[in-house]
């Protein structure tokens, strides 16, 4: 149910609750001026004795019975408008409601139990007011018995009190007929306007009761679908955790084959060396071997690095330029190779991962070049392009026909995606590797 049509249905009601207590104001002025002006009337026409001959009992003098149903009947309409803005304990509520009881029963009293329908109206406010259903349904039973027994035939069977009709039987029976009728038309409006706030509260009930159980499929309904989220995401969750780790094992064995192919392929080339040189001259054969166990002890701290997670060991104590010379000329001490490199670039200072990934593909190449293309000469050259770094890498070895990837140019290409650069390969002439970074330069961090 929409909030506009609550608000319209709750605003019908008051209007219906305010209309309600109007037709009882009305009634209540039209009894107490028929009691007055009868008793005025038969004090003026010298008929009070014949009056009194024909009732059981004395009536309350007229002016006072009329002050104090109206302040009964302000008093009431004071606390239900008073209840109606503020929450009271359940005690101070029950007491309120309490009043409200002898309130009304002042007011029947005072009428001579000729007008029971400011029952109606409490009984109206009720159903509106009171939310506990046991309360409600004590409060309605209470007024339902007052409203059924307040009526003069069953009074007057244990107690003397004038009626309405005894007040209109000194008038001729047209006038007696007129004020009957009168009555009667006022009491009837009272009664249908308290029958359609009834109707309208039960429909709106119902509405609110449809609304709640809409509410509640809608409540189902969603917690189903939350379950099957929670557990599609719990699977989504397993599968990240089994791609994460899957992940981290391949840039775990990047590094160990960066680190450890590099360190043994420099050992392989550095052994090779000492078993041409002992023939001729020990002393040579020595110092190479003792270049050979740096590297070694080297490659090792490396490994270990890598494994850890940490950044290659040259790029910890030296910058990215430094760690490129550093890590040819150790090459260099090793092997027979000849490296020439070319830096053509203002400067090499990138953030962390950019400056490993460079550095592993130099690395990669370098050692590509001597492992499987038997290259003397390794050209590597750096430039920059525009807003791109151009790493070329380029040996004299035997070179390929047909170029197959294999485990370390897998990672050369690896590394150069996570940058979202791209790479080639050229194998007619020597080999070559020309990858292409789009990367921010040092002097945005300096």
């Amino acid at each position: 149910m929409k909030r506009g049509s609550m608000n319209k249905t709750n605003r019908n009601l008051y209007y219906l609750k305010i209309f309600m207590s109007i037709v009882n104001l009305l009634i209540l002025v039209f009894f107490c001026t028929v009691i007055c002006c009868t008793t005025k009337h038969i004090n003026q026409s010298f008929a009070a004795r014949d009056f009194l001959e024909n009732i059981t009992y004395i009536p309350m003098e007229p002016v006072r019975a009329a002050v104090i149903v109206f302040i009964a009947f302000f008093l009431l309409l004071y606390i239900i408008e008073v209840r109606k803005k503020e929450r009271q304990k359940w005690f101070v509520s029950a007491t309120i409601y309490g009043l409200e009881i002898l309130l009304c029963l002042v007011i029947i009293r005072c009428l001579y139990i000729s007008y029971n329908g400011i029952i109606l109206l409490v009984i109206a406010d009720i159903v509106t007011s009171i939310r506990d259903k046991h309360n409600r349904t004590l409060f309605l039973i209470i007024m339902g018995g007052i409203y059924i027994f307040a009526d003069y035939h069953i009074i007057s069977m244990s107690t003397k009190v004038v009626s309405f009709q005894e007040f209109l039987n000194v008038y001729n029976t047209k006038v007696s007929t007129l004020l009957i009728g009168a009555k009667n038309i006022l009491v009837s409006i009272n009664i249908i306007v308290f029958i359609t706030y009834m109707i309208i509260l039960m429909k709106n009930q119902m509405k609110e009761n449809a609304r709640i159980a809409l509410l509640n499929i809608q409540l189902q309904t969603a917690n189903a679908k939350l379950k099957e989220m929670n557990a599609q995401l719990q699977d989504y969750a397993e599968m990240q955790e089994k791609m994460g780790e899957t992940k981290e094992r391949n840039r775990i064995a990047r590094e160990i084959h960066d680190t450890l192919g590099h360190t043994m392929t420099g050992l392989s080339a550095g052994i090779d060396a000492c078993i041409a040189l002992i023939d001729y001259s020990v002393e040579e054969t020595k110092k190479q071997l003792g270049t050979i166990s740096q590297v070694a002890r080297q490659g090792i701290k490396d490994i270990r690095r890598s494994v850890n997670k940490l950044r290659p060991d040259a790029l910890e104590h030296s910058n990215l330029e430094g760690a490129l010379e550093k890590l040819m000329e150790d090459t260099m001490k090793v092997s027979d190779v000849f490296i020439c490199y070319e830096c053509h670039a203002p400067t090499l200072k990138f953030n962390a991962d950019e400056e490993d990934m460079i550095y592993r593909v130099v690395q990669e190449g370098i050692t590509n070049a001597i492992r499987h293309g038997k290259a003397s000469k390794i050209d590597v050259n750096i430039r920059k392009e525009n807003k791109w770094l151009i790493l070329k890498i380029e040996d004299n070895g035997c070179g390929c026909k047909e170029i197959h990837s294999g485990f370390g140019l897998i990672h050369i290409e690896e590394r150069i995606k996570m940058l979202n650069g791209n790479v080639t390969y050229d194998g007619n002439n020597g080999f070559q590797i020309i990858a292409k970074i789009p990367i921010r330069w040092g002097e945005n961090y300096d």
